[in-house]
């Protein structure tokens, strides 16, 4: 058995080499095949030296010939080429300069030969330890031979100063050679470890989408056979339901994934959790949701884990990131999870000052001198396959919330990973409150200067970015120019009142742009100084969120904060209902897939659709049937969206279609970048949509264009 594990350790490391310097193999044995021979010219006529054998160096380059042709070797060779290649490199380097070095009794020349055969060594094996042996070992075999050879070794050029230079040399040429290999190994040890984190990862939302995916299936009705007869399928309005749930579900899954892929690769470079996502989250909540997520191996294992988090309390925070960090904690417990009488547990303390999750196992334990270690980056202490991200990652995400993370345990019986939040309302939340609110902006829009500054005023000092409006057109033109978090609309303005103001900006009538459509959720809240007691209802009829009375109080902006910033519960938003009944799309794009999808969802609304692959196609479609709106793809063979605009714009091509300066025309990209929207906006496109179009958005855009 050890005799198996030794030649497999020798293997490991001979392929270890080759990988290491297969790059150069063909070049090195071409320098070989060539170098041998050549300098047998060198040193017998230009600078005659002793001892040379035409014949033994041609034997030296022959041992190269399958270093050259390396990429060419049939598989049987091939598979025993990282052992010939040591065996030869042994022969061809050390032993050969070894034994010129003796034969010529340490000349000038061979010293400083056999100096720059050993650099040569060292750069093309990457291991220190066998560069000595294979060093060593030639060196000791070659003074045999020579021995054998000519009854003695002749040290009589040797001098003791070659002894420091050579040693000075050859070890700063392996601490180099070594120092460069370990960063390699690290570079490449980062890389396992930032996909093995990603993989895992997307282990879970995979699994989800799959079930997911089973449930779709589930609730539809039993695919047809393609040679049936074509008829009608009948779904009910709770199938309908569940399949939007679960499309719902899937995406929300699909976005959490990326947010956590975003968060550690921020963390790989060294930034910081962004606080840009923190809410209102629920402990409790949010370990349900960790347990019930987890990828288990087996339906056993499940089991295994254990939720006694009774006391619920709420902390300022990202749910998902959270849920992260107990799904490291739950997979490095359940690795012990074969102990007898294992067990793992997680629960919820909460304090006066700190609230706690604890999450308990059964398992070996770690050693004190350990129990810091854990939470440093690419420690990894008692497991195989670990990369010693998981814990570094969760300290991050757990202090960045305000919060510790330890743990505590005792040997060969348990462990316990404790983690404290702050409470909700205190200081340390507050003032990762105040870091989320600096990217917020808010409009300010009141015709009285006294309510502008006052409102301005609350808001800064939550760290808020305000901007003031004296009437509604110029609310408008701020909000064509820049995207506002919460907008506080004053109802009885001169010029435009508050109510106009909030419906143009919910049909995005915004300059006669559709630069409003980005503010159509946007919470608005209405405010206003009369007694009447239908406010409410006007509000919400204008399409505000809601409506309050003056004077603004400090309560009223902290329930703006909590209800449309900190809130997991998406807030109520003013909709407009889309019918397409009697209208006419065209859709423009190269893509039949994209053009079936669109077309199912624009029949759905009511809408007659017509469909062209190209810009030529779409000016004919055009000029034969009236349409009311185009959706126009960006990038297209035979006449490219941009040069059909321009085309349609200029009327060119058409005998009867008269609407060609006025239609709206839609850019379907999926390059969303500002130069690429820049270039409809020039070519005459009205708005665009990034690909794939989802219909919430597409909704917008017709509620826009349609109700013009």
């Amino acid at each position: 058995m050890r005799h198996k594990k030794f030649q497999e350790k020798i293997w490991q490391k001979a392929q270890s080499v080759l990988e290491h310097a297969e790059p150069n193999v063909p070049i090195m044995g071409l320098f070989g095949l060539i170098g041998f021979p050549l300098f047998y010219f060198v040193w017998t006529y230009v600078f005659p030296q002793q001892f040379e054998s035409l014949l033994f160096r041609v034997l030296i380059a022959f041992l190269s010939i399958p270093w050259v042709f390396y990429h060419r070797l049939p598989s049987w060779f091939k598979s025993f080429f990282p052992i010939y290649l040591i065996i030869s490199c042994w022969f061809m380097i050390p032993f050969f300069f070894s034994f010129m070095l003796l034969k010529n009794e340490w000349s000038m020349v061979w010293t400083m030969s056999t100096f720059a055969g050993l650099f040569l060594l060292i750069l093309l094996i990457n291991d220190w330890l066998l560069v000595t042996l294979l060093t060593l070992s030639a060196y000791a075999f070659a003074t045999l031979v020579v021995f054998f050879l000519d009854g003695t070794n002749g040290y009589g050029n040797f001098q003791l100063e070659y002894i420091p230079i050579i040693l000075f040399g050859i070890v700063g040429s392996i601490i180099f050679s070594h120092k460069k290999n370990i960063a390699q190994k690290t570079k490449i040890s980062l890389l396992h470890s930032l996909g093995g984190s990603v993989a895992h990862e997307m282990r879970n939302p995979l699994n989800t989408i799959i079930n997911a995916m089973g449930s779709v299936q589930s609730i539809l009705p039993e695919k047809p056979n393609p040679e049936a007869k074509a008829s009608n399928y009948m779904l009910s309005r709770s199938g309908l339901i569940s399949l939007h749930n679960v499309v719902e579900e899937s995406t929300d899954t699909v976005m959490r994934a990326n947010k956590i892929i975003d968060s550690i690769l921020a963390g790989m470079q060294g930034k910081s959790v962004d606080p840009t996502t923190f809410k209102r989250t629920s402990a409790t909540n949010s370990i349900q949701s960790a347990i019930n997520s987890f990828s288990y191996s087996s339906p056993d294992e499940r089991k295994i884990v254990n939720s006694l988090a009774k006391n619920d309390f709420d902390f300022f925070g990202d749910k998902d990131l959270l849920i992260y960090v107990l799904f490291n904690l739950i997979k490095n417990a359940l690795y012990y999870k074969n102990k007898p009488g294992f067990k793992l547990e997680i629960l919820t303390e909460k304090g006066e000052t700190i609230n706690v999750i604890k999450v308990f196992d059964t398992g070996p334990g770690i050693p004190a001198s350990k129990r810091e270690k854990i939470f440093d980056s690419f420690y990894t202490s008692g497991k195989k396959g670990g990369v010693g991200l998981g814990l570094a990652f969760c300290k991050r995400v757990v202090t960045a919330f305000g919060g510790t993370i330890t743990c505590n345990s005792k040997e060969n019986e348990w462990t316990k990973f404790i983690i404290t939040l702050p409470l909700y309302n205190s200081k340390r939340s507050e003032q990762l409150k105040k870091e989320v609110l600096q990217t917020k902006n808010i409009l300010v829009t009141d015709n009285d200067p006294a309510n502008r500054f006052h409102a301005e005023k609350h808001f800064t000092e939550w760290s808020c970015r305000v901007e003031q409006a004296e009437n509604g057109a110029q609310a408008l033109a701020l909000i064509a120019r820049k995207k506002f978090d919460l907008i506080l609309m004053d109802m009885e303005m001169p010029i435009m009142n508050g109510d106009d103001v909030s419906r143009r900006i919910r049909f995005g009538e915004i300059s006669g742009q559709a630069s409003g459509n980005k503010h159509k959720d946007i919470p608005i809240i209405g405010m206003t100084s009369s007694a009447s007691s239908n406010l409410t209802q006007r509000a919400l009829g204008a399409g505000m969120n809601r409506c309050i009375s003056r004077p603004l109080t400090r309560e009223h902006i902290r329930s703006f904060f909590e209800e449309y910033f900190f809130s997991e519960k998406k807030p109520v938003t003013y909709t407009t209902s889309i019918f397409l009944k009697n209208k006419n799309v065209l859709v423009v794009d190269d893509n039949l897939t994209s053009r079936k999808f669109m077309s199912i969802i624009l029949e759905r609304m009511g809408a007659y659709v017509g469909q062209a692959e190209n810009g030529e196609d779409a000016i004919k479609c055009l000029d034969n049937k009236e349409y009311d709106i185009v959706f126009m793809d960006m990038e297209m063979p035979v006449l490219n969206g941009v040069e059909t605009t321009k085309r349609i714009r200029q009327g060119y091509g058409f005998k009867r279609f008269k609407r060609f300066k006025n239609i709206p025309i839609i850019a379907l990209t999926g390059n969303t970048d500002p130069g690429n929207i820049e270039l409809t906006k020039q070519s005459g496109m009205n708005d665009h949509l990034g690909k794939p179009v989802g219909r919430d958005d597409l909704a917008k855009v017709l509620s826009t264009w349609l109700q013009k």
